[in-house]
C-alpha cells in the first residue's frame, strides 16, 4: 500500500508541475503583450492634446493661421507687382532711352553786355533741337543737335571808345550746336521730379555782323531810332560829328558805313566757333511711360539766361 502511494505521489509532482508550468506561462503571456499590442497600447496610452492649450500666433512659422503661411510663402517667393502697360514707374537698375524736340528762348540784357561795352542792345532769340536722352536710375544724359539765332540790332560801342565812335549793328549770327545736358533727379513721386546740372555745347558759326555809323536822334519821324540813335544816311550827313565823311573797310579807322566785321580766320571779331556752359534748373512731368516732358531754365555763361521746355517719346531701353 505503501508502495502504490509512493508511485502515484511521484506521478502527481510531474503533472503539478507542468500543470503550475503552464500556467506561468499563460500568465506570462497576459503580462507582457506581442510587441505590435504594446505600439498600439502605447498610443491609447498617450495622452491627447488639449484643445483648449494655447498656441504661440506671434510666430508666423507655427501660429497656424492661413494667412501667416501666406506671408511667408511671398517673404520666399517674392510678391511679384504687376504694372499696366503706361505706368511711369521706372525700374533704378533698367535703363531708359527718349527721342524729343526741345526749344527754349535766350535773353541777354544789355547789362551784361555792358559789362565789356560803353553801349550796347539787348537780345531775345530761340532755339530748336533734337535730344536724345540716356537715363538710369534718375540721372539723365541729353546729347542734342541745335540751332540757335543770335540776332541783335541797335547801337553799340566798345569800352574805352568815345560816343562819335558809336554804331548800329545788326547781327545775322547764328549757331549749329552739338552738345549734352547731365541732369540728376529729385523725385517726388513716378510723374514729378525736379532736375539739376549742367550743359555744355560747341557750335559753328555762320552769318553776318553788319556796321554802320550811328548819330543821336529823339525824332523817330526822321529815321529808325535805336535806344536813342538812328543810323546816318550818308557819311558826312545828318550829323557830322558823328557821322564821317568817308567810309573805310573793317578794321581801319573811320567811317563803317554797310560794312560787315571781319571774322576770326581774317584777323576779326566775329567768332567762327561758340560755346555753352549753362547750369541749370527745371521740372520733369513723366504722365505715362512712353511719355516725358521737361520745363527748364538757366543761365548760359557766354549767352545770357534761357528757359525752355521740351517733348520727349520713350523709344525702348534695357
Amino acid at each position: 500500500m505503501l508502495r502504490w502511494t509512493m508511485v502515484v505521489a511521484l506521478l502527481c509532482v510531474p503533472l503539478a508541475v507542468s500543470a503550475q508550468a503552464g500556467a506561468d506561462e499563460e500568465n506570462a503571456g497576459m503580462a507582457a503583450p506581442a510587441p505590435a499590442d504594446a505600439a498600439v497600447q502605447a498610443q491609447d496610452s498617450e495622452v491627447p492634446p488639449d484643445d483648449d492649450a494655447e498656441v504661440d500666433t506671434a510666430d508666423p512659422e507655427h501660429s497656424g493661421r492661413i494667412g501667416d503661411e501666406q506671408v511667408l510663402a511671398q517673404e520666399e517667393l517674392g510678391e511679384e507687382i504687376v504694372r499696366s502697360s503706361t505706368d511711369p514707374y521706372e525700374d533704378p537698375s533698367k535703363t531708359y532711352y527718349f527721342l524729343g524736340l526741345g526749344y527754349w528762348q535766350s535773353f541777354t540784357p544789355s547789362f551784361i553786355i555792358n559789362l565789356f561795352a560803353e553801349e550796347s542792345v539787348s537780345t531775345n532769340n530761340p532755339a530748336f533741337a533734337l535730344q536724345f536722352t540716356y537715363r538710369k536710375d534718375g540721372f539723365d544724359i541729353i546729347t542734342s543737335a541745335w540751332w540757335q539765332s543770335f540776332y541783335a540790332e541797335g547801337p553799340f560801342r566798345a569800352n574805352g571808345d568815345l560816343p562819335p565812335e558809336t554804331e548800329i549793328i545788326k547781327s545775322t549770327l547764328s549757331v549749329l550746336f552739338i552738345g549734352a545736358d547731365f541732369l540728376w533727379s529729385t523725385a517726388f513721386n513716378d510723374v514729378f521730379s525736379i532736375q539739376y546740372g549742367l550743359g555744355i555745347g560747341l557750335g559753328y558759326v555762320f552769318g553776318d555782323i553788319n556796321r554802320h555809323e550811328a548819330y543821336p536822334n529823339t525824332d523817330p519821324s526822321r529815321a529808325p531810332v535805336y535806344n536813342g540813335f538812328s543810323r546816318c544816311s550818308a557819311p558826312g550827313a545828318d550829323n557830322p560829328a558823328f557821322c564821317d565823311s568817308s567810309s573805310v573797310p573793317d578794321g581801319e579807322e573811320g567811317g563803317h558805313y554797310d560794312v560787315n566785321a571781319r571774322n576770326w580766320a581774317n584777323g576779326g571779331s566775329t567768332p567762327l566757333v561758340w560755346f555753352r556752359l549753362a547750369p541749370q534748373l527745371g521740372v520733369r512731368i513723366k504722365p505715362i511711360k512712353q511719355l516725358m516732358f521737361r520745363i527748364n531754365g538757366g543761365f548760359d555763361i557766354l549767352s545770357g539766361f534761357f528757359v525752355g521746355a521740351s517733348i520727349n517719346v520713350g523709344v525702348g531701353g534695357s
